[in-house]
């Protein structure tokens, strides 16, 4: 749900999305291990003190999952279900969701199960399959195999001031955060002509949030780490290959769909300065690429 949709209120949507966030990471609790906050919701959470009067959004949660550490018990699937949760589509993996009450209005709020595309032992046409959890738990992506190394615990609370509950849980690093957000938009950008609706200007305003934000040699020693991790190092240097192409220019893809991200918030001109000037600080701190 990259739109606001018409009627309702923005502020009640991104509080409904952390408190369906909440509900999951409750319901998975025996899996916190596994598991990983990614997407708008980590960007945010790694960005608390961001400098831009564009408040935070999002309405819905990503969670990322590593078949490595996920147990056989309880079935993921099993867990979601009792919380509330059910598939979107029945013919769509991963896709979860629970319907809230928003604005005097029935919302499908989505809790996205995602595993990284080269983490899954087998995959199905989009279902990462992860016996003996269900064919339909999980969606494979591209690009999230990163979170699996490049994340840290972090307190996550509710946004809503009657409900104190919070929820201590892996949440994805800023480095990882560009190296999935940048293979999103990669593919989104390439797949435009037949699915306009799916690329929207949000996740390169979340990529310019994390470069306006996060220090630029911070992310470079992480980068240097992951671009030599056996895992997902092939993964790093060929995200920061995507980086560069979408922000490594003043008129890059990526820097024109920031630019519309936050229109009215920063400058033009600061846009294209700052997202060419980071990646290319971050080309002259990493190995070789």
């Amino acid at each position: 749900m990259a739109k606001v949709p018409e009627g309702l209120d923005r502020n009640q949507l991104v509080i409904a999305s952390r408190r369906v966030l909440l509900d999951g990471l409750i319901a998975l609790r025996p899996h916190l291990a596994a598991f990983t906050v990614v997407g708008a919701q980590a960007v945010y959470l790694r960005t608390p003190d961001a400098s831009l009067q564009n408040a935070p959004f999002t309405s819905d949660a990503d969670l990322s999952l590593d078949p490595a550490v996920l147990d056989d018990q309880p079935l993921v699937d099993e867990a979601l279900r009792t919380a509330g949760f059910t598939l979107l589509q029945d013919d769509q993996p991963g896709l979860w969701a629970r319907t809230e009450r928003v604005d005097g209005k029935d919302v499908p709020i989505e809790l996205d199960i995602l595993v990284g595309k080269e983490l899954a032992d087998k995959i199905g046409s989009r279902s990462a399959k992860i016996p003996p959890h269900g064919k339909m738990t999980a969606r494979w992506v591209p690009g999230l195999e990163v979170c699996a190394v490049n994340r840290s615990p972090v307190v996550i609370r509710s946004l809503d001031p009657a409900d104190e509950r919070s929820v201590t849980a892996n949440v994805a690093g800023p480095a990882a955060l560009l190296v999935a957000k940048a293979y999103k938009i990669a593919e989104r950008h390439a797949q435009a002509h037949t699915h306009p609706d799916r690329l929207t200007n949000k996740d390169a305003g979340d990529v310019y949030r994390i470069m306006a934000t996060v220090p630029v040699r911070e992310v470079a020693e992480t980068f240097t780490a992951l671009v030599r991790d056996p895992r997902v190092g092939v993964i790093a240097s060929e995200g920061f290959t995507l980086l560069r192409q979408y922000f490594g220019g003043a008129a890059t893809p990526g820097v024109n769909m920031a630019v519309d991200a936050h229109t009215g918030d920063v400058p033009e001109e600061t846009i294209r300065l700052t997202a060419p000037a980071y990646v290319d600080r971050l080309a002259r701190e990493l190995p070789r690429l």
